[in-house]
Parts: C-alpha cells; structure tokens; sequence
C-alpha cells in the first residue's frame, strides 16, 4: 500500500511550524517516564517524525540512539541539522521512508515511539506493522485520536468522518491493543496545551500568513479553511475528544 501524496502547500504551510500535529514536551516527558527503565544504548525507533520536536525531547531523555524516519526530507535535513548543533549527530540518524515499509530489520528497535503519525495506517494496522521491529520485550508508545466520552454530537462524527478517520472509544483503543498481541502499559492523555497552545496557535498564525500570499488559489483556500475547520471544532467540542498516548511492551 502506497500513501497518498500530500499538496505542496500542506509542506509551505508546515515546514516553518514547530511541530506537526497535536503535542507538547511536557507531555513527551511524562509518557516516557512511564515506560520502565531502557538499556544505556537503546535503540529508538521514532516514526512520523516530522520535524522532530519530540525528536529533540528523546534525545534529552535518553542516551540511546534514535532513528528518526519520515517520508518528507526537509522535515529530516531539519533534524539532522539541529542534532549536528546539539552535538548529538553520532545518535540521532534519520532516514526518509515511508511508515508502512520501514527498511529495518525485525527485533532490531527497545523502543518504536509515534506522536499523531499511526492514524495514517490506522491504529491497528500500525500495531501490527511495528511490532514486529520491536525486540522481545521492547515497548511501543504511540498517541491517536480516541472519544473521551460516550455518544458524541453527530456534527462532530460527521465532521470526522469527512476526514476520513472515525475514533472509537479508549476502550475500543485498549481493545485493538490485545488484539495486537501487545500488553499495555499506560495511557496517558494529551492535555490541551498540547493541541491549542503548542499546535493550533502557530498553525493559525501561519494560515493567515500564507493565505495572503496563497490564498486567491481556490485550491489553497479550500486547504486553508480546511485546516482553521480543524482548530475551530477542536475549540468547540474538546471535551469530547482527543489524544491519548499508549504505552505497550512486546512480551
């Protein structure tokens, strides 16, 4: 399977964001500290990287090495040019692959971390598709849209659905994590800063910035509006819905 190509304005609007999607260093922080202590030279798998902001966050928890992967270069060449800075070039390596034909060996990864990525494959599919690179006993941590509560308003499913993803429950979430064969750790929510603050505050600012620019295209304007859509119903209806992180080990 072969994932669609993205518009060449998703990356003009995205390249200069510093992250990608949803999430925040605090949040990194306090999911890797519920995963149990790794080996000294760990290897780290760290998948839809993206520009790397949680990239940097392993970096400063660990003192394993870390591959970051992503099917976009600059988001890589952005990588390793903060990690040659930061003098951690020697254990953060990228390589530009796509997330469902990853070129590793099984067994070679203790750790496969993805921050909003595993939806482009769906929940399940990543869990199978990963596992398989994790070391016996390594751990897997990957954070997706899931329902916090029960019978959300059908404008919110519809809107979803036109997105073409539909969450279930985080117990349905749990569910697909047995059926997976992985034990589960933790869960662990994205707070609201890690959406408002850390993701749709510049994300909006840049769409103002770009639609100036880009915006009298009706192709880039439909994009545009799409994206403040986004932040419009995460703003209306939060409570409903949101990340959660899953820690789960391979037994």
């Amino acid at each position: 399977m072969s994932l669609p190509p993205l518009p060449p304005l998703f990356y003009q609007i995205f390249e200069s964001l510093p992250r990608q999607g949803p999430g925040c260093p605090e949040a990194t922080r306090k999911v890797f500290s519920l995963v149990p202590p790794l080996p000294g030279d760990a290897q780290i798998l760290d998948i839809g990287c993206g520009s790397g902001a949680q990239t940097r966050d392993l970096a400063a928890l660990t003192t394993g090495t870390i591959t970051a992967v992503d099917t976009h270069q600059p988001f890589l060449d952005a990588i390793d040019a903060w990690a040659e800075k930061a003098g951690t070039a020697q254990r953060v390596k990228t390589v530009c692959a796509s997330m469902n034909a990853l070129p590793f060996e099984q067994e070679s990864f203790d750790l496969v971390w993805s921050e909003g990525a595993i939806f482009i494959v769906g929940f399940g599919e990543g869990l199978n598709l990963w596992k398989p690179l994790l070391k016996k006993g390594g751990y897997m941590v990957v954070s997706d849209a899931d329902w916090f509560e029960p019978d959300p308003p059908a404008g919110l499913v519809k809107w979803w659905e036109s997105e073409g993803y539909i969450p279930v429950t985080e117990e349905e979430m749990k569910e697909r994590v047995k059926r997976a064969g992985l034990h589960l750790v933790a869960t662990y929510r994205l707070p609201e800063a890690g959406w408002w603050d850390n993701y749709y505050v510049p994300l909006l600012a840049r769409i103002a910035a770009i639609r100036k620019t880009h915006g009298s295209d009706p192709g880039n304007a439909a994009l545009l509006d799409a994206l403040m859509h986004e932040a419009d119903m995460y703003r209306k209806y939060k409570r409903w819905y949101g990340y959660t992180f899953f820690v789960m080990q391979k037994t």
